[in-house]
């Protein structure tokens, strides 16, 4: 098993060199789900992503057996939706996560995010 084996507090850096490059995505066992970014918008963009694909697996059944794997995303299209995405205004998810804050604020919360 292959993964964090550490005591906490952790040492400065040390969560970082655990992420696998290019993903930025952490799947931990009985914790969930972390990511990072170099914005905010960009690790809101891979939590929202991360979690979408982890439902569309529970949704398949995909839960007590091990997925196939043809039906596995391949790192060609990992990379290429990275490219695409690294097109967009501003970082990976900017357009998402303002048009949440905008949300959020129109429904009486009061975040603060300069959109």
């Amino acid at each position: 098993s292959s993964g964090i084996n550490a005591e906490w507090p952790l040492r400065p850096g040390e969560l970082a060199e655990n992420f696998a490059a290019p993903s930025k995505c952490l799947l931990m066992k009985n914790h969930g789900l972390l990511t990072g970014g170099g914005t905010i918008e960009e690790a809101f963009f891979r939590m929202y992503m991360f979690h979408t694909v982890c439902q569309a697996y529970i949704d398949a059944g995909y839960t007590q057996r091990t997925v196939p794997a043809h039906k596995i995303v391949s790192q060609d299209i990992v990379k290429s939706s990275l490219e695409a995405a690294a097109g967009q205004v501003g970082s990976p998810g900017y357009l998402d996560f303002r048009a949440l804050a905008r949300q959020l604020d129109s429904a009486g919360y009061e975040t603060g995010y300069p959109y």
